[in-house]
């Protein structure tokens, strides 16, 4: 059964609900502009702008009814045609608390209105919300039908990861619970709902090498269940020593260490599941399985492929984790200076461009690589020009930041830390510090690209487009 979801960030259902739930003493309204990501599993609205209704935008206004002026509408709908987006029509039942429903009145006016969208805007899915108090309901007209379907989920994208199910939900709430005793200890610390959330997500980890393999092997032994893997590498002699789960004989056999993973996850819980493609996100083929991903780890070694996750994080509205360790040696045995990094990019908040984490001569260079058949390689942070030291331990520190701060956008815990920080990791002080998440640069494409979905092309090859 295909899902059907609403992804919004926090900033903007904060806005949302602000404006649909103020005492106005009655019910008020809202048009949301959207892009769309659909596969033959999901269909995902990513809402992009909210753009709440006022006094003068409504022809009749009253306790229980509304009606929007088409003067206030038109010029919407004009530039969601122009710009081939989708328009999601809210408003709210503010009396109403954990079960909200839309009415008979609300049937009859979409039954009216929505085939009038559909006409304007024939090549785009629609949809309506109604917002209570503590719940939400919404549903879908796809293009080219004249009825609609519920809308089983939105998600709430921001600090924290919220979803919640629509009153009018299709999907079964049969998720399982922890089998045995295995997670005791921990809902201890993350409670019964936290446990939960952590079977539901699904996790996408692109790279999984020193860093990443210890990012996916913690992620297993806390309950996760649902992954998305990528790599293009395979195990050599000199990756036994950081890549967990790794054999001799996978360094003598070149097993791929997607490959490696999948193995090491299910000796973990055979009931994981884990997609893993051998392959990189510089094709675009491969980089769209993401799109189903919850959250995002870039574990990679490159900044190439980093840049298509920092778009990733913005045009499909997916957090990203995004972390790295530098080792610099003088010579053998020395190290001179190290560290490692954890940044969480929200689509809310600055991109890796923005805090000039990516940087363009080496990106050129990398892409130059790819182009000519070759790997890019390069360090974690500084991109150097020799090959670079690692040490598990190191990598393991960063790996666990990274995890932790994972665990943080489930649940919430962290809630003493500055959600405007980032941590440092600073190895020959041996200490853990944070540091403002300050835009070094004047970046528009974050907001550009901003819940734009399917409807602009990924920064990378465009092999095929994928379904």
């Amino acid at each position: 059964m295909k899902k059907r979801i609403i992804t919004i960030t926090e900033k903007d259902f904060e806005l949302l609900k602000s404006h649909l739930l103020r005492d106005s003493g009655g019910e008020e309204a809202a048009l949301l502009i959207a892009g769309t990501s659909e596969t033959k599993q999901m269909m995902n609205f990513l809402v992009r702008e909210v753009i709440p209704v006022r006094e003068n935008g409504f022809l009749e206004k009253s306790y229980a009814f509304l009606t929007i002026s088409p003067d206030f509408m038109m010029p919407i709908l004009k530039r969601c045609r122009y710009d081939r987006l989708s328009v999601l029509l809210a408003h709210s039942h503010p009396f109403s608390e954990d079960s909200v429903t839309f009415s008979s009145i609300d049937a009859s006016g979409e039954r009216i209105l929505m085939p009038k969208v559909q006409q304007r805007i024939p090549d785009r899915h629609h949809g309506t919300i109604v917002l209570g108090r503590a719940s939400i309901d919404a549903r879908v007209w796809e293009k080219g039908k004249n009825k609609s379907r519920p809308v089983d989920m939105v998600r709430v994208v921001g600090s924290q990861i919220r979803t919640y199910q629509t009153t009018s939900s299709e999907l079964l709430n049969n998720s399982k619970t922890t089998s045995g005793n295995r997670h005791d200890r921990q809902k201890l610390a993350l409670g019964e709902t936290g446990q939960k959330k952590l079977q539901e997500v699904t996790v996408g980890i692109v790279g999984v090498g020193g860093v990443g393999s210890l990012v996916f092997q913690e992620l297993v032994h806390l309950g996760v269940e649902k992954f998305i893997i990528i790599d293009d590498d395979v195990v050599e002699e000199s990756n036994l020593s950081r890549i967990v789960g790794s054999r001799p004989r996978d360094a003598r056999n070149r097993t791929p260490k997607v490959k490696v993973m999948k193995r090491l996850g299910r000796q973990i819980n055979p009931e994981v599941r884990i997609f893993s493609v051998k392959g990189s996100v510089n094709n675009a083929s491969i980089a769209l399985k993401l799109r189903y991903a919850d959250a995002i780890f870039c574990c990679t070694d490159n900044l190439s492929s980093r840049i298509v996750l920092n778009r990733m994080a913005f045009q499909y509205l997916v957090p990203l984790i995004d972390m790295g360790i530098d080792i610099q040696c003088e010579e053998k045995g020395k190290i001179t200076s190290a560290g490692g990094r954890v940044m969480v990019i929200l689509p809310d908040g600055p991109c890796l461009e923005c805090l000039g984490i990516l940087n363009s001569e080496i990106i050129q260079q990398e892409i130059r690589q790819i182009e000519s058949g070759q790997r890019a390689h390069r360090n974690y942070i500084l991109g150097a020009t020799v090959e670079a030291p690692s040490v598990i331990s190191l990598n393991g520190v960063v790996a666990s930041l990274a995890v932790t701060a994972f665990l943080n956008l489930l649940t919430g815990f962290e809630s003493q830390k500055d959600p405007n920080t980032y941590q440092v990791y600073r190895v020959l002080k041996g200490d853990v510090r944070l540091a403002t998440m300050v835009p070094i640069k004047s970046c528009t494409l974050c907001s550009e690209v901003k819940a734009l979905g399917d409807g602009v092309r990924l920064p990378c090859n465009m092999d095929k487009k994928e379904r």
